[in-house]
């Protein structure tokens, strides 16, 4: 999900609060993808090879000691990618078009409009 969606998720609702107070959202973007999914849909706009290698936990963890980041950072990092992997993350809601009247922005279109 864009940040520019999250700002006029968030805007609607502070500007007209009452409609949405006590209500919990699930707010996502449009679709569910994989980091494959992801990396494929980059390397397509961006006309350059871009892969995602599916690390093992101990790979993960490993690949990210480099960086000198606090025990919890790398924790965050780590449980980020395995809770994609699992699809805990998949769910996709309308909320942000139910609040907004727009639907959110889909990943072909954000790369396509943020590419250098």
């Amino acid at each position: 999900m864009s940040r520019a969606d999250v700002a006029r998720t968030a805007v609607a609702a502070l500007v007209d609060p009452a409609p949405h107070a006590a209500r919990p959202y699930e707010i996502t973007g449009p679709e569910a993808l994989t980091l494959t999914e992801v990396a494929a849909t980059i390397s397509r706009i961006r006309g350059q090879d871009i892969t995602f290698h599916d690390e093992s936990i101990e790979e993960a963890y490993r690949s990210r000691a480099c960086y000198g980041a606090p025990d919890w950072q790398v924790d965050a990092w780590v449980s980020t990618y395995t809770a994609i992997a699992s699809g805990i993350m998949a769910p996709v809601s309308d909320s942000v078009e139910q609040i907004t009247g727009t639907a959110p922005m889909n990943l072909e279109t954000y790369v396509s409009t943020h590419t250098r």
